[in-house]
């Protein structure tokens, strides 16, 4: 049986419930097509549904006796050259235009549509094998449309549609040519009983729309109107459970909702976007600033995992930065004592990387927290992808989009670190010391992250016998092993997610992810790029009084010391680069090696 649904995000709630109904009362393979657009104009905001949904939900129906291939269809380009431009506004979204680019599937016979909010109560076998010969659509009338149009009006929540003939004749081309011209009450619906010509109108059971009876096959929970006391509209989605049963009283479909609740409990605490940020005490009231930013641009549709790698961090400053997102209910914080965890997956990890000269950073310290990066896909074997982002750092978007991105199968997403690549000295550097490209060295400050794949080629191990064995001399370490090592899996990002503002380089009118990286912190110096989006979100951080105080009390000595310190960090890549001691482009060359 072939299966189409229609929808972005929001309505993957509506598809797992109705499929989990469905699977109930078949006892033959299914093949489910979800045709699904990623859209965001005049106002319009389609997010597509998710791959990682589409593979849950086969996993997840696939527990069953019955055998189910999920396949998730996004037809963008076809509904971009198709906009369905007199009907973007309507009350009807045009998301439930979707179902007219049903052609857009590789099914060249019978296609039953459903609803998200359609579920099923029993065997279907008598519609869905119903004769088609000569027929286009086989469905049920509208209940309310009836009553203008006559029986013969079909309502499109649940279609059995005869692909072969639909592409024939060009029956969803007309109608969407028609959604394209002519606004319509119900575009979708109308423009299908304008162009249906041989149709099959089927019992009221395979569609009911009304109310539930002892021979429904399939309750479809429209929009219906109650009359007493005052006339009104009646709306209730089915994985609405207090709905359900408050408003509705129907406690038929209990057993079913309660295995719904916790299967899609399952998938959200599964699908959390995963975010790690890595601090020391120091560090703490830069990540408030950066997990205010964050938490203000979090989607509501999304969930997010912020999983803090914590050096010494002391609980009163946990509980200031848990309560910076406290009353965002999509966002979870977890506080890890990384140097614990750390020693528990490598007894060689604290006598390894010590704190020696080529283990500094470029200010001449040495902080644990720059490495715990390199680990997190060991140390956190449940997920497979993951985004880490500095701390002195300002979200100006909706994270989940940077973990959206498709890097293929490279380990590392990261943006080139042009301020490294435009001097002189540090491209020297890189070329000759790190042994790339200067226009293929990234900053490591944001990284989206293949978990999976780190995992598979046992980086951290690796990094561990390199870091034993050479003790390479880095101006910065983490940075440095990360492009040496790894040159050849790096997907290189757009530069908006990791915008440095460092003097004299491009500016950006709408950065996504503002790094105030090296020297160029707002809370030492006035007149920074960016400044203002450090500040604004500082006044809510918990923070304010004590940022404001620090940059008070940066005075001349704390100014000439890092002027100083960037002399000193541009004579050593100078020293690195043209000097005898060994380097990784001497044992890595440009990409990882199995022999590391």
């Amino acid at each position: 049986m072939n299966i189409l649904y229609c929808g972005d995000k929001p309505m993957q709630k509506g598809i797992l419930l109705s499929s989990m109904s469905i699977i109930e009362n078949v006892d033959e393979p299914l093949n489910i097509y979800i045709l699904t657009v990623d859209y965001s104009e005049r106002g319009i905001n389609y997010k597509p549904v998710d791959k990682a949904f589409v593979k849950y939900l086969e996993a997840k129906l696939n527990k069953s006796d019955i055998r189910v291939n999920a396949s998730l269809i996004d037809i963008t380009r076809n509904f971009v050259e198709e906009l369905p431009e007199a009907n973007m506004q309507t009350r009807f979204t045009a998301c439930c235009m979707l179902r007219l680019f049903a052609d857009k599937t590789d099914v060249n016979e019978r296609l039953l549509y459903l609803d998200t909010d359609v579920l099923c109560r029993k065997n279907f076998r008598d519609f869905y094998y119903q004769d088609m010969e000569g027929i286009e659509i086989a469905g049920v009338s509208d209940y309310y449309g009836r009553w203008l149009f006559g029986d013969g009006y079909i309502n499109s929540g649940v279609m059995l549609m005869n692909m072969k003939l639909i592409r024939e004749n060009g029956l969803l081309e007309k109608c969407r040519e028609q959604c394209i011209r002519k606004e319509m009450f119900m575009p979708d619906q109308t423009a299908i009983n304008t162009f249906a010509t041989r149709v099959n109108l089927c019992g009221h059971r395979f569609n009911d729309q009304r109310r539930l009876h002892g021979n429904t096959v399939f309750q479809h929970f429209t929009t219906t109107f109650r009359v007493f006391p005052v006339i009104k509209t009646v709306s209730v989605k089915p994985w609405e459970i207090d709905k359900m049963h408050n408003v509705l009283g129907l406690h038929e479909y209990d057993e079913l909702l309660d295995s719904y609740s916790r299967e899609y409990e399952k998938y959200s605490a599964a699908s959390r976007v995963p975010v790690f940020f890595s601090i020391n005490e120091q560090y703490a009231p830069y990540l408030a600033v950066s997990l205010k930013s964050l938490a203000e641009h979090v989607a509501k549709d999304e969930r997010y995992r912020i999983i803090v790698m914590c050096d010494n961090v002391k609980n009163i400053t946990m509980i200031q930065l848990r309560n910076v997102i406290k009353y965002y209910e999509n966002i979870d914080i977890e506080f890890v004592d990384i140097k614990k965890k750390m020693h528990e997956f490598s007894e060689s990890f604290g006598q390894t990387v010590t704190d020696r000269r080529e283990n500094r950073l470029y200010s001449g310290e040495f902080t644990l927290t720059i490495y715990f990066r390199l680990f997190i896909a060991e140390l956190f074997p449940e997920l497979d992808k993951a985004i880490y982002i500095d701390s002195d750092t300002v979200v100006n978007e909706d994270i989940a989009k940077l973990y959206s991105v498709d890097m293929g199968e490279a380990m590392f997403g990261a943006v080139r670190d042009t301020f490294a690549g435009n001097n002189a000295i540090l491209s020297r550097y890189i070329e000759n010391a790190v042994g790339i490209g200067r226009s293929e060295y990234v900053n490591s400050g944001v990284l989206l992250m293949n978990l999976d794949k780190i995992r598979k080629m046992h980086l951290a191990d690796r990094f561990l016998k390199l870091m034993a064995e050479y003790h390479f001399d880095s101006i910065a370490p983490d940075q440095d092993y990360i492009n040496a090592m790894c040159a050849k899996d790096i997907y290189f990002l757009d530069k908006e997610w990791n915008v440095m503002p460092n003097k004299g380089g491009e500016y950006m009118a709408r950065p996504k992810l503002i790094h105030y990286n090296l020297f160029d912190k707002p809370w030492h110096y006035s007149e920074i790029p960016y400044e203002e989006y450090f500040w604004q979100y500082a006044a809510e951080s918990g923070f304010y009084p004590m940022l404001l105080k620090q940059r008070e009390q940066y005075g001349e000595g704390e100014r000439k010391a890092d002027h100083e310190n960037l002399e000193k960090l541009l004579l050593r890549a100078e020293n690195i680069a043209d000097g005898d001691g060994v380097k990784f482009s001497d044992v890595v060359g440009s990409g990882f090696s199995e022999d590391i």
